[in-house]
């Protein structure tokens, strides 16, 4: 099956402190980081069959599309390694969100998506969307898990 659902989180509901492993940081993001975040995204997203995007050409859309916001993306990192990445735009919506395969369920992904959800519910935000793929079971139950609901369904 292919297509994606739409996830939404209500952010009146109270978003719940996440630990990371004492050995991660999470980051505002730093341009210098582009390229091993976009490496990051290639593999990640090539584990469900997507083409390999440059970095040059993603980042040069990323920072011309109007709802880019410098201070809403965040890196999650191990002595300096970026090992996870989130970006959302102005809208409250999530964009990406990736996790290093060898990083995975260890509270990183939990973490830097509450970090998403504490800023934008910070801005005023009553909510915050984001979409997945329908085959990708493993990002819904995390989403599920921190409060997401399905919204809606394009096959």
């Amino acid at each position: 099956m292919s297509g994606y659902f739409r996830m939404r989180r209500d952010l009146r509901v109270p978003i719940a402190a996440m630990a990371v492993p004492p050995e991660v940081a999470l980051e505002a993001f730093d341009p210098a980081q582009a390229g091993v975040c976009r490496d990051l995204m290639n593999r990640a997203y090539g584990e469900a069959g997507d083409e390999p995007v440059p970095v040059g050409a993603w980042y040069n859309t990323m920072v011309g599309d109007p709802q880019y916001d410098p201070s809403l993306v965040w890196v999650a990192t191990s002595r300096s390694a970026v090992i996870g990445f989130c970006q959302c735009w102005r809208v409250p919506f999530v964009k990406d969100l990736v996790v290093e395969s060898g990083w995975r369920r260890r509270g990183i992904g939990a973490a830097l998506l509450n970090r998403a959800l504490a800023e934008f519910a910070d801005r005023g935000a009553t909510s915050v969307d984001l979409k997945t793929d329908i085959d990708n079971v493993k990002a819904q139950s995390l989403y599920r898990r921190l409060g997401f609901v399905v919204v809606g369904e394009n096959a």
